[in-house]
């Protein structure tokens, strides 16, 4: 998923699942024993949410589910939290 956080001006890359090969670039991020890969701003503000407020919008009407690092989460976090994305390779089916 790539995109780029609204609220700082900064663009960001998550990738997830079989796209986490790392590449130098990228950050981990674990939670239950689920890895994910970002860029090191958005890094941040997913640990922060995880500790802080774990919960996300996996549509503009809610339900608040909690923030889990499962795909469909993440990106319903993404698009209705952090905002801004712009490609899905390989999106989530609900």
């Amino acid at each position: 998923m790539t995109g780029f956080d609204d609220r700082t001006g900064c663009g960001y890359v998550l990738r997830t699942g079989p796209h986490t090969a790392d590449d130098g670039d990228s950050t981990p991020v674990v939670d239950a024993g689920v890895t994910v890969l970002a860029t090191p701003e958005l890094a941040v503000t997913l640990r922060d949410a995880l500790a802080h407020h774990p919960v996300a919008l996996l549509g503009w009407s809610g339900p608040e589910v909690p923030l889990t690092l499962a795909d469909d989460v993440l990106l319903g976090w993404l698009t209705h939290t952090v905002g801004g994305v712009v490609t899905v390779e390989g999106a989530p089916t609900a």
